[in-house]
């Protein structure tokens, strides 16, 4: 639109439509959803401003077991604090608290909701390791939360080993911690424990990539690679990784 040669009213006319479109949106939103006041349901700006408007779970102990265990995998995975700072680990608490309300929904309905979540993030630069370990986590924090509701809570971990078989049908588990050790060695003790499980992340973008998530290789390589935060050893051993987790996951789906 700014290459268009506009003069100054028609300016002013778009101007002023785009504002009358944006004037309208809180009646779209209001439309699609629905909610009243009286309906208690929380929304998920009250954790984190930029995540929308979705809901999440009314009962404060859910959300608050939320809240631990995407801290929890937070702690895990460092490499989530070093390349998203603190405004991922607000995205993390509140995709956690958006996972917590799936328990209401059959098995299948919950692992569709999984899958399209994990295809955006690993699109992102966050492989779908990094959802299965958070369904596993927030699984056992609602569980401990609220003992009673515990057969709903299964239901969400039962979403993180249906990541882990979809996976499974690319990388045996063997040849995944192989990776991930062969990775460990070239780096060195000292980087192997300050990015834990990195060989498992690089050979599980490939894996997403596989599944359809366009870009899902590189969104991870570009960050892994840079030399201005990576020793040339590190950087080896990243594109070592990748080619030897595609050649692998290649052969499976040969023989398959």
């Amino acid at each position: 639109m700014n290459t268009l040669p506009l003069g100054a009213q028609e300016r002013e006319c778009v101007t002023q439509a785009a504002n009358e479109f944006f004037s309208q949106l809180d009646t779209v939103y209001q439309a699609l959803y629905p909610f009243q006041p009286e309906s208690k349901t929380f929304l998920v700006t009250s954790i984190n401003p930029e995540a929308g408007r979705h809901p999440v779970p009314a009962d404060t102990r859910e959300v608050q077991a939320s809240l631990l265990a995407a801290d929890i995998c937070w702690q895990r995975f460092p490499y989530f604090e070093h390349r998203y700072g603190e405004r991922g680990r607000r995205f993390a608490r509140s995709d956690a608290a958006w996972l917590a309300t799936l328990c209401q929904y059959e098995t299948a309905e919950i692992i569709q909701q999984v899958r399209w979540l994990g295809r955006l993030l690993a699109c992102r630069g966050m492989p779908t390791l990094l959802l299965e370990v958070q369904l596993e986590i927030l699984s056992e924090a609602l569980a401990a939360a609220i003992p009673e509701k515990k057969p709903a809570y299964v239901e969400i971990s039962r979403a993180a080993a249906a990541l882990h078989d979809l996976r499974r049908g690319h990388l045996a588990d063997e040849q995944l911690q192989a990776l991930s050790s062969g990775f460990d060695q070239a780096v060195g003790p000292q980087w192997s424990m300050r990015f834990p499980r990195t060989g498992e992340l690089l050979a599980c973008a490939i894996i997403d990539e596989l599944e359809g998530s366009e870009g899902a290789v590189e969104s991870l390589r570009s960050w892994m690679i840079d030399a201005t935060r990576f020793p040339a050893e590190w950087i080896s051993a990243v594109e070592s990784t990748l080619a030897q987790a595609g050649k692998q996951a290649r052969i499976a789906a040969w023989r398959a």
